[in-house]
């Protein structure tokens, strides 16, 4: 087959495969030179023989003129049974152990508070009690204007002065507070070791 045929030929499959996926029609022969002919319409006027070639074309693969919705996202995966619940338990946890120590803290510092603030007996905790000093006053110093001058069983002589000093109700809320202040203490070391170890 002469070159040219050739490549009309194969010129005219590709244009039918070009086209949208119908039965095409191609016609065949051998002109009176000897080439051969192809052509989607037969010849007029031709008395030799005429081959119908039938082909068929695949559908084009151009994209539809809407794109398609595109495919779900799969699912994310679920966590295996039992791991949300251990997480959200130890995250629940670690609150709570956080809440107990700033809470144990502010306790201690309370306890501490309180403590330093009862240094002073308030005016219900005072009493006034006689002291005896020896004569020439209190280490030393002259005596007070309140106190009078007393002659002992042994015959010597001393002063006897009013000192106001704390009530034992004084020194039991003091030793109350000091109890608190080591409860205070002991729940705070104990918060400490529990948020360290992340148990209760």
């Amino acid at each position: 087959m002469p070159k040219a045929a050739r490549a009309l030929a194969l010129g005219l499959l590709a244009a039918a495969l070009a086209l949208p996926a119908i039965a095409q029609v191609l016609y065949r022969w051998v002109d009176a030179d000897g080439r051969t002919q192809y052509s989607d319409k037969a010849p007029k006027g031709f008395k030799g023989e005429v081959t119908r070639i039938d082909t068929e074309v695949e559908k084009s693969t151009m994209p539809p003129s809407k794109a398609p919705m595109p495919a779900p996202a799969p699912a994310a995966a679920k966590p295996a049974a039992g791991t949300e619940d251990i997480g959200a338990k130890r995250r629940a946890t670690r609150t709570r152990l956080e809440q107990r120590l700033a809470s144990a803290r502010a306790n201690v510092d309370a306890a501490k508070k309180a403590l330093t603030e009862s240094e002073v007996p308030q005016d219900e905790e005072r009493q006034v009690v006689q002291q005896r000093l020896t004569t020439g006053g209190m280490h030393g110093m002259a005596p007070r204007s309140n106190c009078r001058t007393e002659v002992g069983k042994d015959g010597r002589k001393h002063q006897m002065c009013p000192v106001q000093v704390p009530t034992p109700e004084y020194h039991d809320r003091v030793a109350g507070l000091e109890a608190n202040l080591r409860k205070a203490e002991e729940e705070l070391a104990d918060a400490e070791q529990a948020w360290r170890r992340g148990v209760d």
